[in-house]
């Protein structure tokens, strides 16, 4: 059940700044456990005072993570804060976090779930804890183990860590991505915090950074260290960042949850698996306050719901659909079988086309960074309704990257008969033809390796079809990117772990969806409603199960997720345990071909849109008008380019020092 480790050298750049020296000021201590939600800080190299005022500023943009209450500390040269989100305990306890000669002081996103066991161990070393809070044992084991204490946390978190001694700010995040970190050099030093928006008010605005746009049509998402917007970075899974007084950055990995290994055979697989999961949903649901489980009618989330009710009464389950679309835009008929056989009380979100606009014109900004996934609408539209009754929900987010749950898995095995069956002169005369000509574009990927044809799971604007978007001075400059080089490299270092061909797969999409898209989605769109999720199957344990398991395990009998599988069919009703994969179901397409249509196409192809330079505008009216004629058609497509107008006009275009010298069309929706 250990997490996987991977160390690796530190690297150091550094860009000339100068020495700064800060003093410790008074702050309130933590007395008790509490869950902070949001972190924010600014470092002046130039040690000219204490950069209080603009972090105000970004724990005020903050307040939605953490409405309950805040803390800060102060120095020359250096400010901490946090907005708090009370959980455990609410009425007592407040960070920063302080060593017991209050040289080091910390502020802590996240949970700590193996807080017990380290507390103990530190406390046979003679550290004195203030409070009871998890998360308070950070700075004890930085004093023990220095910038590599993060390998001994098992949660999910963002932690900056302030060495009054050395003058040395420290930032980490958990190994999977759950906690949002991001960074940015400003004009005198250095800031950091939960969300971007926060990042773009502590200094003039940088712009947009095209090859990460450029991989956000591709993934939906901009993967990767790079946001949208020049100069601001994030802090990547398992990492480190430290800056010291010289305004030297030094990076290190000090662990990496990852499938990049060589398969095992497990005895009784579906057992230790059964196992593991009880453990973690258990440790999930530390809390004093009510839990509900965001619950679609697959058997991800099915499963969360069966182990949290037997671990405690009072659940809620929360579920939404679109009316009005049949099947394709809900499934309460499964949802409900699920909650009923738990006794769990069901609340039915029904989305109509006035409640689509209204959470798309919302969430666009409350997602702080461009998302393309139309399932993001439905997430909205449950997190909004269950931060009514509930601080914390469980959601069964990454057990399809764990556990191979999409179709696109299973396109290895089909090729592979495929190229048995057909001898190689035929495929490649094949691949050689008409691209109209049926069978042409599976002869292409017979011919080609798995590695370079596999870009992962997101996919929305690839090749030509994406370069022709863009405007012709855009086009030119991104005409050699390659967006999908992570993929490719996340690729590669699971075939160097030994990971068999699926456990490449996975990696990919741990690396280049995961944390950035489907985790980012789920965690902005929570605490915009000062709601937690959780996820129980991205603990360490259950991540190192899936990852030594072979293929075979995952993908069997004709459906993903075979070991997941059999754990439901003990638990579940049959009917959702056999159920294919779906997910929180969207039909976006038949949405933006009819209700939502004139709203997408003012918003692509007004003088905003125009004015700002990045596409052809006749070429996104033609993709618009194809979705007329084809309202089952490139909805996807479309959504994606939408979403990034939007966010450019409520986040971007707000920010200090950029000019919008067009007005939207319309107003924007509460």
């Amino acid at each position: 059940m250990q997490q996987q480790l991977s160390f690796m050298k530190e690297s150091a750049d550094s860009d000339g700044f100068h020495p700064f020296w800060a003093t410790l000021h008074q702050g309130t201590e933590g007395e008790a456990t509490t869950r902070v939600c949001g972190i924010a800080g600014m470092v002046d190299l130039d040690g000219r005072a204490e950069p209080v005022q603009a972090l105000e500023q970004m724990l005020e943009s903050l307040r939605h993570r953490g409405p309950d209450d805040l803390g800060t500390y102060s120095g020359q040269g250096i400010a901490l804060g946090m907005r708090r989100l009370a959980i455990v305990d609410p009425a007592g306890g407040i960070q920063p976090f302080y060593s017991e000669n209050r040289r080091i002081v910390a502020v802590v996103n996240g949970e700590i779930y193996n807080h017990v066991e380290l507390r103990r161990r530190l406390e046979a070393k003679g550290h004195a804890f203030r409070g009871g809070s998890d998360a308070e044992v950070v700075v004890h084991l930085y004093e023990e183990h220095g910038a590599k204490f993060p390998a001994e946390l098992r949660g999910m978190f963002a932690v900056a860590l302030w060495d009054c001694g050395t003058h040395r700010l420290l930032l980490a995040r958990d190994p999977v991505g759950i906690k949002p970190l991001l960074w940015r050099r400003t004009r005198h030093g250095f800031a950091f915090a939960s969300e971007l928006r926060s990042l773009l008010h502590v200094d003039s605005a940088p712009a947009l950074n095209l090859a990460a746009i450029d991989r956000y049509l591709l993934y939906r998402t901009a993967v990767g260290e790079e946001t949208v917007v020049e100069g601001i970075h994030r802090v990547l899974p398992g990492h480190t960042i430290e800056i010291d007084a010289a305004g030297t950055m030094r990076r290190a990995v000090f662990a990496v949850a990852t499938s990049a290994n060589a398969p095992q055979e497990i005895i009784d697989p579906v057992s230790e698996l059964d196992r593991r999961m009880a453990e973690s949903v258990r440790t999930h649901l530390q809390g004093d306050q009510p839990i509900g489980v965001l619950l679609s009618g697959g058997i991800d989330s099915g499963l969360v719901l069966h182990y949290a009710a037997q671990e405690m009464q009072g659940l809620h389950a929360y579920t939404a659909g679109f009316v009005g679309f049949g099947d394709e835009g809900q499934e309460f008929d499964v949802t409900s079988a699920t909650a009923a056989a738990y006794g769990v009380p069901l609340h039915r979100l029904e989305i109509t086309p006035e409640e689509a606009e209204r959470h798309l014109l919302a969430l666009t900004h409350e997602v702080d960074e461009p998302n393309g996934d139309p399932t993001a609408l439905p997430l909205r539209a449950v997190a909004e309704r269950a931060a009514q009754d509930v601080p914390v929900v469980l959601s069964g987010e990454g057990a399809d990257e764990l556990f191979a749950g999409y179709p696109g898995y299973y396109e290895p095995l089909v090729v592979e008969r495929f190229q048995r069956s057909v001898p190689q002169g035929l495929r490649r005369a094949l691949a050689h033809l008409p691209l109209a000509v049926p069978g042409r574009g599976f002869a292409q990927r017979s011919l080609t390796p798995l590695g370079k044809r596999y870009l992962g799971i997101g996919m929305s604007w690839t090749g030509e079809n994406r370069l022709r978007l863009y405007a012709p001075e855009v086009r030119e400059e991104l005409i050699d990117a390659s967006p999908d080089s992570l993929a490719r490299e996340a690729f590669e270092e699971a075939e160097r772990g030994g990971a068999d061909w699926l456990g490449a797969m996975l990696h990919v999409d741990r690396t280049v969806w995961l944390a950035d898209e489907a985790l980012l989605k789920l965690d902005r769109l929570t605490m915009t409603f000062g709601l937690e999720a959780r996820v129980p199957y991205l603990d360490a344990g259950v991540i190192d199960l899936a990852d030594r398991l072979p293929w075979q395990r995952k993908l069997e009998g004709g459906q993903g997720k075979w070991v997941l599988r059999q754990v439901a069919h003990r638990h579940l009703p049959a009917e959702v345990a056999s159920r294919r994969k779906r997910g929180f179901p969207s039909p976006i397409s038949r949405l933006l071909a009819g209700p939502l249509r004139d709203l997408a196409f003012d918003f692509l192809t007004d003088d905003t849109a125009q004015a700002r330079g990045l596409f052809e505008t006749q070429t996104v009216a033609q993709v618009l008008n194809g979705l007329r004629a084809r309202p089952n058609g490139s909805g996807r497509l479309i959504y994606v380019l939408l979403a990034l107008e939007l966010w450019l006009r409520q986040v971007y275009d707000m920010a200090p020092g950029v000019a919008s010298e067009q007005q939207p069309k319309r107003e924007f929706g509460a």
